[in-house]
């Protein structure tokens, strides 16, 4: 008689490695379920608080190297090349430093204080990446949907949210350690869950006793696709370079063209502004100008803003004449109903591997009788440093130009609306290939209009002239930096243990 054969599982560990990173794929980057940002750390990091050290994050490390290839497949833009790998590595480490913090830390106490490392170190990693290279692939983002918790970004930042969900992993492990015994554990399931209520209880009193009240202001903004596409295919057929620094011959040939294109333009744009509208807004660098029709295209502007009574915030790039040491420019001109020029602005942080010329980061400022107004460009808004001068200066409504793709829709949309909650303006955010959202203060969506999803690419928005003033528009990354700190103190006193 034969025995049954015994079926043999993988280790728990495994079990729980392979249920953690199959949540992680699904947690942050192209494809996200908020849930899985709170659940897929719970895992991870019981797998490799229960393994030995190298062994452990070695393999924790790979698979997290391949599911990032997976998350940011097209957000990183395949027309980088090898680029692309080395930027996927990086976001790999950026993800898998929390777990190498909190093994190499967290193992020599078991005290309720060690639970802090995980957050601080997941705080630290994302604040230092969003000095040099923006705010993507924070946590925070992932929770775009939910009101009250992100409204704590208005007090300290986008790294409150992601504080409060990493901090969730690293307690549910403490308190699996102990065992689950209550005498043990209830102090410290007190805190987080007193912490986690006042965080929510703070968002819920923020959106409903304090909503805005001020009156709106329409805004009108849209993308010239038609126009890009004549543009595009003439360039094509007639052989012009593609370049910036296109050959000397095919200038005025270009300009005869783009010429033709801004009629269409102007003409499109002026059939769109009512008698309701008082602001315009074009989206980033869509329209090229050559830098001798500069002047002139501005002209246009100008005559537009005083036919219409409107405020016009015109966004083009500029393809500069030829030399070795000129950049092209991303820039926005923002023309009052008087024609008067308020401001050009340079986008100031110029994509990775991007050849453009940057700005000098000071964000520009105009007293409108609809507030006080400025603006950014795109991937600015990812830096949160850059936007908080918004915040200090009471600005009103934030005006931004950008251009997005289809892997990074809704999901760069989404990241700018932070920065109206963190430093309480309103925003309207006008981009083509991607989506466009209109927000209050409080991240409200008041208008939306997604490029792949409707023909008229045009989106009328009503916001509110007045925001308001937050704790984050004063202190800044304060709690960035404290969470840095906290981690750098951390590490140093392992090394005194370790030594004693």
């Amino acid at each position: 008689m034969k025995t049954a054969e015994k079926t043999h599982l993988p280790p728990l560990p495994y079990i729980l490695l392979i249920a953690g990173i199959t949540l992680f794929i699904i947690s942050n980057g192209r494809w996200i379920v908020p849930f899985a940002a709170w659940i897929a750390p719970v895992f991870l990091l019981r797998f490799v608080r229960h393994q030995k050290s190298l062994p452990g994050l070695t393999i924790l490390f790979v698979l997290i190297a391949i599911a990032s290839r997976i998350m940011l497949f097209g957000i990183i833009p395949p027309l980088l090349g090898v680029l692309t790998y080395a930027l996927t590595i990086y976001y790999a480490v950026l993800w898998f430093f929390p777990y190498l913090a909190d093994r190499l830390i967290t193992h020599k106490s078991n005290g309720f204080i060690s639970t802090l490392v995980f957050p601080i170190a997941a705080v630290s990693a994302e604040f230092i990446n969003n000095l040099f290279y923006g705010s993507w692939a924070s946590t925070a983002y992932t929770q775009f949907d939910n009101l009250p918790l992100i409204q704590i970004s208005s007090v300290v930042g986008i790294w409150g949210v992601t504080f409060i969900v990493m901090w969730f992993a690293s307690v549910v492990n403490w308190i699996l350690d102990n065992k689950a015994a209550w005498p043990a554990v209830k102090t410290g399931v007190l805190v987080y869950v007193s912490i986690l209520s006042l965080v929510l209880l703070y968002g819920g009193l923020r959106l409903g006793v304090f909503p805005p009240r001020s009156e709106t202001v329409t805004i009108v903004s849209f993308s010239a696709t038609e126009e890009l596409g004549y543009y595009s295919k003439e360039l094509e057929r007639r052989g012009f370079s593609s370049s910036i620094r296109m050959a000397a011959e095919d200038r005025p040939s270009q300009s005869e063209l783009l010429n033709t294109v801004y009629d269409k333009l102007f003409e499109h744009n002026r059939e769109l502004i009512g008698s309701d509208v008082s602001i315009t807004l074009w989206p980033e660098g869509s329209i090229k100008v050559l830098e001798e029709d500069e002047d002139a295209f501005i002209d246009r502007g100008r005559d537009l803003a005083c036919e219409k009574d409107v405020y016009v915030l015109m966004a083009y790039f500029v393809i500069p004449g030829d030399g070795p040491d000129r950049s092209g420019e991303n820039k926005s001109v923002f023309i009052n109903p008087e024609g008067g020029i308020e401001w050009e602005y340079l986008k100031a942080y110029p994509v990775p591997g991007s050849t453009d010329k940057a700005g000098d980061g000071i964000l520009p400022i105009s007293d409108t009788p609809f507030g006080r107004v400025s603006t950014t460009i795109c991937y600015d808004m990812d830096f949160t440093g850059l936007v908080n001068q918004a915040g200090r200066a009471d600005i009103d409504i934030m005006l931004v130009p950008a251009w997005d793709w289809r892997a990074i829709d809704p999901l760069h949309a989404r990241m700018a609306v932070f920065r109206a909650i963190e430093n309480g303006f309103s925003m309207v955010r006008q981009t083509g290939n991607g989506l466009s959202i209109a927000v209050d203060y409080h991240g409200r969506t008041v208008a939306a209009m997604d490029h792949f999803t409707t023909d008229d690419h045009t989106m009328t928005s009503q916001v509110p002239v007045r925001g308001v003033k937050t704790v984050y528009a004063v202190t800044g990354d304060l709690f960035a930096w404290l969470c840095l700190t906290g981690l750098l103190l951390s590490i140093g006193w392992s090394f005194f243990r370790r030594r004693q």
